[in-house]
């Protein structure tokens, strides 16, 4: 691609070459996550079995998915992106 700036320069813009996930030219970095002492305690509790079915019948109701859920999802983020 071509773009003529000021003074008629032009520029020229070639793709980059972008490494596919786990190939060898990838910076060898990894996720990870780390569940602290607390969540792992609810998790083996009553209370977090229970909660846990609660959300996977929520999911599979689609209630995360109304117009109410995603408009105080998106509130939050915004409000999130004015603290900062």
């Amino acid at each position: 691609m071509q773009v003529k700036g000021i003074n008629n320069n032009v520029f020229s813009q070639t793709p980059s070459k972008v490494d596919k996930p786990g190939s060898a030219g990838s910076s060898g970095k990894k996720d990870r996550i780390e569940i602290s002492s607390q969540a792992r305690d609810i998790a083996k509790s009553e209370l977090g079995s229970q909660r846990l079915e609660e959300i996977k019948q929520k999911l599979n109701n689609k209630f995360y998915d109304t117009e109410e859920v995603l408009s105080k999802v998106a509130d939050a983020i915004l409000k999130e992106l004015d603290k900062e």
